[in-house]
């Protein structure tokens, strides 16, 4: 709903560009144009959001479109095949199902853009196909996201609130955190409020709860029993699996060192390490030697503290003082950054994906008056005159020192009640004609004194 309420805006051409006074007359204005024919490979631990947002976004834009679900969630794929067949133009959308094959011929293909929502590896396949033929694509990955907890803390909230993000959907939830920074003396209560906070949403139990699902198949299952089974920690909460019922319950492990394996590898599931701190700046130190661009970035502290690790650690987005809203609000912009991926989508930002932004400039005949300058032969007095028009020169001396020149103090005077000299320069001309109307006096050639 809020790309049919709001597309009839997003696809109006951009003006009142902000340029040099002469460039004003050229009527410039940015064309929204559909890339074109988009592919978009989904994943499996969101199937129904993470193929039908991008294909919103598509569709809103103009493009036409092929989406490739996963086939880790099979019948998620079957209901997807339903309804884009039943009720989109064949033409334009269809679906297609499959494994590593169909996904290497669609590669095979010429597109205007990829979407692709996925590990670090497959991505690494497919931005290498799609640089064959120069296509732009747009990677959403994951990635080794922290937390910080520090002792400003509201320290049961943030039990609270952490042990919810690696209960959804069983932790397999690219945004959700990978360890737990800890200063060292809240180790032990922070442990003591994720156990309580364990019972309160599971009485009986994860394993024996509706709301805790279980991991998607084998293979992930088994990457991470050899996590928990590799690690040199102390497991302080769950620890138990079970292969055939693809169970693995919230597990929390107490670690001594980043090179812990329950640092180092992504869980994308229920396990997640805590790893205490002395000072913030080391916690800082060790998120950024750990992954430099992770996709999502929590912190639990006083704003100032907040403030310093947004600074010092890179992600995709954050979330302060909860685990990964940032994520949940469908109409902001959700991407990462580095490794965990570019571009971004959600809202208008699924829109702006599939879309090129075309400069068009529309010249008047009677501009070449101001335009004259670029015809030869050139003239020193009119490229004079340009210049000081248009050209942005430095108000700084090589010392750093601020230059007032006459320019200046006129760009400052014109800028009053506007961002922008040439925005300013129209509102000026207007006051001045009005006020010549309204004391009934021509403006041109009025005399002072």
């Amino acid at each position: 709903m809020f790309a049919i309420q709001n597309l009839k805006t997003w696809v109006k051409d951009d003006k009142n560009v902000d340029v040099a006074l002469p460039f004003s007359l050229l009527r410039l204005r940015i064309r929204k144009e559909p890339l074109g024919a988009v592919l978009i490979i989904g994943t499996y631990n969101f199937p129904v959001q993470l193929n039908i947002c991008p294909l919103i976004g598509a569709i809103a834009a103009g493009c036409t479109a092929i989406v490739k679900p996963s086939e880790n969630a099979p019948a998620t794929a079957m209901v997807l095949t339903r309804i884009i067949e039943g009720y989109l133009d064949p033409d334009s959308y269809r679906i297609v199902n499959g494994a590593v094959p169909e996904t290497t011929a669609l590669l095979n293909e010429k597109w205007n853009k990829i979407l692709y929502t996925g590990g670090v590896n497959v991505a690494k396949i497919i931005s290498k196909k799609a640089a064959e033929t120069l296509t732009p694509v747009c990677l959403e990955l994951g990635g080794k996201n922290p937390a910080f907890v520090t002792s400003h803390a509201d320290l049961r909230l943030a039990a609270r609130r952490l042990l919810w993000g690696k209960t959804l959907n069983a932790g397999q939830v690219c945004v959700s955190h990978n360890y737990v920074l800890i200063e060292r003396a809240l180790v032990k209560p922070f442990i003591k409020f994720l156990q309580e906070s364990y019972v309160d949403f599971f009485p009986k139990g994860a394993r024996e709860s509706p709301d805790f699902c279980r991991i998607i198949n084998t293979q992930h299952f088994d990457r991470m029993k050899k996590m928990l089974d590799s690690t040199r920690g102390q497991t302080v909460l769950g620890g138990e699996t079970d292969r055939d019922d693809l169970y693995i319950a919230p597990t929390a492990v107490l670690v001594e060192s980043e090179d812990d394996i329950m640092v180092q590898e992504e869980s994308f599931g229920p396990i997640w390490a805590i790893l205490p701190y002395d000072n913030i700046d080391a916690a800082i130190a060790v998120a950024s030697a750990t992954d430099s661009t992770p996709l999502a970035l929590m912190a639990f502290g006083s704003q100032a503290e907040n403030e310093k690790v947004l600074s010092g650690v890179t992600s995709g987005g954050a979330t302060l003082n909860d685990a990964f809203m940032h994520a949940a609000v469908h109409t902001f912009p959700f991407g990462g950054v580095g490794y965990s991926g570019n571009g971004s989508y959600r809202g208008k930002a699924s829109f702006n994906c599939f879309t090129h932004r075309r400069t068009v400039a529309e010249t008047p005949g009677w501009a070449d008056k101001i335009f004259r300058v670029r015809y030869m032969p050139y003239l020193e007095s009119e490229l004079r005159m340009s210049q000081w028009l248009g050209d942005v020169k430095p108000d700084f001396d090589r010392d750093g020192r601020q230059i007032i020149g006459l320019k200046s103090l006129v760009g400052s005077i014109l800028r009053v009640g506007s961002d922008s000299e040439t925005g300013a320069l129209f509102r000026w001309a207007i006051i001045g004609a009005g006020g010549c109307l309204l004391y009934g006096r021509p403006w041109v050639g009025y005399k002072l004194g």
